[in-house]
């Protein structure tokens, strides 16, 4: 029997565990290429592939719940207690990466109003879970997989429908903080979320129908056999993503721009297809469109297609799979790769030793680094992968960094408030301390107790011996002088 005639039906979809695997590996590079390389030096195609990576991901988790939800007899697995905790989980995991931080200190003395309301961004993980407990809720609301499958699909098409509008000036502002990031995009209050639903849901939401399709065609048996092969879908996937580029890339411009401009009140609007936007608008709204969203869907099922049919030829290695340890340990990946390098390779005290701050290297730097925490990340993620073959380890591995967490909450951070209290020049957040530590040393208050006066830090630098480059010392004063404008 030929692999294109093989209707055995589906135990494991290969072609969704290498898209959420190169999307981690990818991830990992998106946050190391947009942090040490220099801005100037990266080109506009690798914006639009790093652009690719959130959808990938998103998508990839829609996919999976319309596969795990349903039965192959067509009825719902139990929502608690298993998915419940994991979504509470990844949820927690998502909020504690905009917290004020780990530690008492942080929380109390070394926090800040506007790190408490970044509490409340609303980043990928909080979008995946918010788009993952909607979908449940419709599935479970139906309990039917084909009117599901159906209706996901629906929602993937309305949401970028609806989406410029909520993105419109002024939109949904105002509402409570920790749903406004929901809703669109827009900075408010000092916030600014970076995935909301409106237009994000609509790359799970397509997600869950093609995995409702799947399932159709690849996992319930008709008679003990699937209606298609795993190749004849592949094949559909790659026409329906070749569809959807063609369409999305064709009528984007149109869509967004082809209309007319009408004054009205003073203020000119561009009336289209899209619906009546200011210039300024029209830039924000860009990627929450129709066109705009398909054409991402398009170049990842050719992307993910692709992968599916390497993965059915290509020759079987003995040993781990790096990329299938990134497909299943990409909670542990995502959280770890962020915490190395936001944390500890961007801490203050690294920096002043390696020098090697925002954008401050070239290609050849910028790919030393981005493979070297690929790296340690792929085997955080097989060494875990071995830790899990016995759960006892496991569970007393999991305690025993549950008791550190708990050590480091109590202790961390105390030595930082410590040093700004010392050294309250070299505060770069508005700490309620700061003027009481600027009067014990004599300096003059400020309206947020930041310092005013470039030379005034230097001076501090010096004397704790803390080495500047000329461009961190430029950067540096360029900050400072812009406080002057802070009332």
């Amino acid at each position: 029997m030929s692999t294109w005639t093989d209707l055995t039906p589906s135990k494991r979809c290969d072609w969704i565990d290498q898209l959420r695997g190169w999307a981690v590996i990818v991830m990992i590079e998106v946050h190391a290429v947009n942090v040490w390389l220099h801005p100037g030096l990266r080109p506009d195609w690798l914006n639009y592939l790093n652009g690719l990576v959130a959808p990938s991901f998103t998508m990839a988790a829609g996919y999976s719940l319309a596969i795990s939800t349903f039965k192959t007899d067509g009825t719902l697995r139990p929502f608690w207690p298993d998915t419940a905790r994991r979504l509470g989980f990844i949820l927690l995991c998502a909020y504690a990466l905009h917290a004020p931080g780990i530690t008492a200190a942080d929380w109390t003395v070394l926090n800040t109003a506007q790190k408490a309301r970044e509490l409340f961004k609303i980043d990928v993980l909080q979008c995946i879970v918010f788009s993952l407990l909607i979908l449940q809720f419709l599935a479970r609301l139906v309990r039917n997989p084909r009117i599901f499958t159906g209706l996901a699909l629906g929602i993937a098409i309305f949401v970028p429908v609806v989406s410029p509008h909520l993105w419109a000036t002024g939109a949904a502002d105002g509402l409570w903080l920790p749903i406004r990031g929901l809703f669109n995009g827009n900075p408010d209050r000092g916030v600014q979320a970076l995935f909301p639903l409106f237009p994000w849901i609509a790359f799970p939401a397509f997600g869950a129908f093609l995995g409702g399709l799947y399932r159709h065609l690849r996992v319930e048996p008709v008679e003990g056999s699937a209606r298609w092969s795993e190749p004849r879908f592949l094949a559909a996937l790659a026409g329906v993503g070749a569809v959807l580029l063609a369409w999305g890339t064709s009528v984007q411009h149109t869509w967004l721009w082809g209309g007319q401009w009408i004054q009205q009140h003073g203020v000119w609007m561009l009336h289209s297809a899209t619906g009546a936007f200011t210039f300024s608008e029209l830039g924000t709204i860009a990627n929450t469109t129709l066109p705009s969203v398909a054409a991402r869907l398009g170049w990842i099922l050719l992307g993910g297609s692709l992968m599916g049919a390497v993965e059915l030829v290509r020759p079987r290695w003995k040993g781990p799979n790096p990329v299938k340890a990134a497909s299943t340990e990409s909670l542990l990946l995502y959280m770890l790769h962020l915490n190395l390098i936001f944390s500890l390779l961007l801490a203050p005290a690294v920096i002043a030793v390696t020098g090697w701050g925002w954008g401050s290297l070239g290609w050849t730097g910028t790919l030393l680094m981005t493979a070297t925490i690929i790296g340690l990340n792929l085997w955080a993620g097989i060494a875990w992968q071995q830790v899990r073959q016995t759960p006892g380890r496991m569970r007393w591995l999991q305690h025993q960094a549950v008791a550190l967490l708990g050590v480091w909450f109590v202790l961390g951070g105390w030595w930082t408030f410590r040093r700004y209290l010392q050294s309250p020049e070299l505060a770069k957040e508005p700490y309620r301390f700061l003027n009481t530590a600027r009067a014990r040393k004599g300096l003059p208050p400020t309206p947020d107790g930041l310092c005013r006066d470039p030379d005034e830090y230097f001076r501090e630098a010096e004397r704790r011996k803390l080495r500047l480059s000329a461009k961190a010392r430029a950067d540096l004063t360029r900050q400072i002088l812009a406080r002057r404008e802070t009332r």
